[in-house]
């Protein structure tokens, strides 16, 4: 008998003996258009319906970010939907990783029986996710959580800790995928290997405890930082780093797909206060290993060996070091390391920040601890700044002032770290100063020029002072820096062209987009009201009212922070021609 593992998604619609009792001929009508549309989704995500019984589907995945990721796209289509009858079917929808028993073209399984409980316990037009399944995809679903706690399943012995599907992550930190093709205009190509490039693979855990992997990521984010405070080296950003994470790829794919001339790996092994740190260089072009060296240290010396390790890299990468610039820029060791432990945790919950209440408070406890335990730590203040914002999104609270006041605080510590400026210019922009925000983000670069995150919110920044021209160059940077380049930060190239006035091209960057956010969806509509395309326009704009329902161009243009009012009234105006809802 063989068996699998699977994602099950079980789907079943609301009131449907009822509308049979209304209306027969019509209630087969439109379940005959669901069962389409649901077939579409299911294999459009690499899954299939499996099973069909009356108004309810079964499907199988391969991998529980297909299924989720399938089953909020097909909630979102009905919501918007505009069905003739006036009354629209409603979903309930129930997902769930388990090992299921194939017979033939069935699954059959106590897995398959839970995946059909849960999806009982929704509200109309919700789909929920056992724990299971959350552990698998909270990092990589672009979405975010409500934790519902756990439920008792009928005929199921153990309660079931479920979470319900709440909305998009916009903002998600901790985002990869495939990358981006790395075209300007005219296809030229922007991936050449530069000879003193570098990419990072995160350092492996070898502690022996999985709840050491904070460390070990911490370790290797922590070195990407102080690697890419060197002029002289191109590194690929933490972002695109850490796709490469548990993927076995050789070293020429690393490097061809990066651009990068060499690869850093290493591990750490952390037992107590005592750590090892192994790590060697990789020549990508001929798999040649260039050099490698082993440290044995306690942690509050973990600062200077990376410090040492970082140079060390660059050495052999560029050849030779810049010393005094260097020194300038050298960041503050805390004066107790349990708070630096205590951020690293605190960074682990606020990558999944957004995803769910229960991971932003997460993250403000960890920073708070890290300044409880080192009240000059100014990173901890920076991070700690971000945790409040992510937490407020959840609240609904103001929370500006404090925001404000941790930020400023980081400054006052620590003037040279990259991170504090960055999110202070990040909160300047969010507040209409320009000129703060230029200035903060312009520091952070000078601080660490090989930050891409930092590169494109300056491609932001741009947008915002209406020169499309200067943004698209930060943003052309940014995707050489990560060729895998998140969505959220890719849009910023269509917002570009459409300041330009070049409305075909914001239409082909928002094609190429891996997942179309809300904003590259706006700016796509409005550039097709100035292209001859009514098809176009048409679609545009159906795929804006599956994304946000409730979108109203006053509420979006609110957001929009440009300092020319004339640009804020042409993208008004624009989406007014499209036909969008005002308010």
């Amino acid at each position: 008998m063989e068996r699998r593992l699977v994602t099950i998604m079980a789907a079943d619609v609301v009131g449907y003996s009822a509308r049979m009792e209304l209306s027969e001929s019509e209630t087969i009508r439109q379940l005959s258009a669901l069962t389409q549309m649901i077939g579409e989704q299911v294999s459009r995500h690499n899954g299939r319906v499996f099973s069909r019984a009356g108004d309810g589907f079964l499907s199988e995945f391969p991998s529980p970010v297909m299924a989720v990721q399938s089953g909020f796209e097909i909630q979102r289509i009905l919501l918007a939907s505009d069905q003739s009858s006036g009354n629209p079917f409603q979903l309930r929808i129930g997902i769930h990783l388990a090992d299921a028993i194939v017979d033939g073209q069935d699954l059959l399984g106590e897995g398959v029986n839970i995946a059909a409980r849960v999806e009982g316990l929704g509200e109309p037009g919700t789909v929920l996710i056992t724990q299971n399944v959350f552990d698998q995809v909270k990092r990589a679903a672009k979405l975010r959580f409500e934790d519902l706690g756990e439920r008792s399943l009928k005929n199921i012995s153990e309660p079931i800790r479920l979470y319900r599907v709440v909305g998009d992550l916009e903002n998600h930190s901790y985002i990869t995928g495939a990358p981006s093709p790395l075209q300007g205009n005219g296809g030229r190509d922007l991936k050449r290997t530069n000879p003193h490039s570098l990419a990072l693979v995160p350092f492996a855990n070898l502690s022996g405890d999985p709840e050491q992997e904070y460390f070990s990521d911490g370790f290797s984010e922590d070195l990407i930082t102080e690697l890419a405070r060197f002029h002289q080296i191109f590194l690929i950003s933490r972002n695109a780093s850490f796709a490469l994470k548990g993927r076995n790829r050789g070293w020429q794919q690393i490097g061809k797909q990066l651009g990068v001339a060499y690869c850093l790996e290493g591990s750490v092994r952390k037992l107590g206060s005592r750590i090892r740190i192994t790590c060697q260089l990789t020549d990508t072009q001929t798999g040649e290993h260039v050099w490698a060296e082993k440290y044995d240290c306690q942690l509050g010396e973990l600062y200077d060996v990376q410090d040492e390790l970082a140079a060390a890299i660059v050495s052999m990468v560029a050849g030779r070091i810049e010393h005094q610039g260097r020194v300038a820029a050298k960041r503050k060791k805390p004066a107790d390391m349990l708070a630096h432990d205590c951020l690293l945790r605190g960074l682990v919950h606020h990558r999944l920040g957004g995803v769910t209440r229960e991971t932003a408070e997460k993250a403000l406890h960890w920073f708070d601890l890290a300044i409880e335990k080192d009240p000059d730590f100014a990173r901890a203040y920076a991070w700690r700044a971000c945790a409040i914002a992510t937490l407020a999104d959840w609240t609904g609270e103001n929370v500006w002032d404090e925001m404000i006041a941790s930020s400023r605080r980081g400054l006052e510590l620590d003037d040279s770290d990259a991170e504090c400026h960055r999110i202070a210019g990040a909160i300047a922009l969010q507040t209409r100063n320009y000129d703060q925000a230029e200035y903060h983000y312009r520091r952070a670069l000078d601080l660490n020029p090989n930050h891409a995150y930092v590169v494109g919110r300056m491609g932001e920044l741009y947008n915002f002072l209406g020169d499309g021209q200067t943004a698209l160059k930060y943003q052309l940077r940014a995707r050489q820096l990560d060729p895998f380049l998140p969505a959220y930060c890719r849009e910023l190239e269509a917002v570009a062209y459409y300041l330009l006035g070049q409305y075909a091209d914001t239409v082909a960057v928002v094609a190429q987009l891996s997942r179309v956010t809300r904003i590259a969806a706006v700016y796509r509509v409005a550039a097709y009201t100035h292209l001859d395309d009514p098809g176009g326009l048409d679609n545009a704009k159906n795929a804006l009212r599956i994304i946000d329902p409730d979108f109203t161009i006053q509420r979006f243009v609110a957001t929009e922070f440009y300092k020319d009012p004339c640009l804020v009234q042409q993208l008004r105006d624009d989406l007014c021609k499209a036909g969008l809802k005002a308010e």
